[in-house]
């Protein structure tokens, strides 16, 4: 069995705490394409395409872009257009169009020396929320969630304070509250995280009031916002086994973790994400 890192594309978006690096020593199976993109209905879509290190390589710079790679994006198998463009220093094949319900997205990159990839996924349903509140001086936020009867459903949920001056903050850490939710005890924690990726298996076809326990408790005025995404079950398997994979490096005597991918012959994730902000005033 191989393990592997995929890149810094995804942790980047879940992690943001400062790590000891240990050298642990893992099979690796040779130089493979990366690829990395959560699409989102109604934004256009950003591919990242680099080249996979082993494990036991620590790259501060990120993974290495790949200049001669050859990118193609379809949907519904009909080509669309991509631009490669330069973001924070790192490169992006960015979609002319901006992405649909009801399409099959799939991806395809070549590159000299390296097995051709290729990915696909759909894209969710919205989820159904609403309610959202949180009150001053406590470290409770809430919310409901619709869960949809007869399908297998998957979610993200994050919060964090919005500043309107300098924009969202970073993700608040947060667990359930045992006392509210005890129909969800497979997601207690004696720790906090800033991200809970759950199925629906527990909750399919009800409304479930949740209440999350912040860290430290909701001081101040202005506005939170609470981020609930559907996701595929593609999207659903990387996160849940990238967020694993940084618990177990965590860990002194972790095991490693291999993270989900649905790239052909290579590494990472063509996902679909869909994606509702609710933001409110703190009470």
């Amino acid at each position: 069995m191989k393990y592997f890192i995929v890149g810094a594309f995804g942790l980047s978006m879940l992690l943001s705490a400062c790590e000891k690096k240990e050298a642990i020593q893992l099979p690796y199976e040779g130089d493979k394409i990366v690829v990395n993109t959560l699409i989102q209905p109604d934004s256009v879509i950003y591919i990242r395409v680099t080249r996979s290190v082993p494990s036991n390589i620590f790259d501060d710079n990120g993974y290495k872009d790949i200049p001669d790679a050859t990118v193609t994006l379809t949907a519904n198998e009909v080509a669309l257009p991509l631009q490669l463009q330069v973001i924070k220093g790192l490169s992006y094949y960015v979609s002319g169009q901006k992405a649909v319900l009801g399409q099959q997205y799939r991806v395809a990159a070549t590159a000299p020396g390296l097995k051709p990839v290729t990915g696909t996924d759909t894209l969710p349903s919205p989820p159904l929320v609403s309610a959202a509140a949180a009150q001053r001086n406590s470290n409770r936020v809430q919310f409901t969630l619709k869960d949809r009867p007869g399908s297998a459903d998957y979610y993200r949920i994050r919060i964090y304070r919005t500043d309107t001056t300098n924009g969202p903050a970073t993700f608040l850490l947060f667990r359930l509250d045992p006392a509210f939710n005890n129909n969800l005890v497979d997601f207690f924690s004696k720790g906090t995280y800033n991200s809970l990726i759950m199925s629906d298996e527990r909750f399919n076809g009800k409304s479930v009031n949740f209440v999350l326990q912040t860290a430290d408790p909701i001081t101040g005025s202005g506005n939170i916002t609470v981020e609930v995404s559907g996701l595929t079950y593609g999207s659903y398997q990387y996160l849940s086994t990238l967020s694993a994979q940084n618990e177990s490096g965590n860990l002194i005597a972790g095991n490693p973790v291999r993270v989900f991918t649905n790239i052909t012959d290579g590494y990472g994730i063509v996902g679909g994400v869909n994606t509702k902000r609710m933001t409110f005033k703190i009470e």
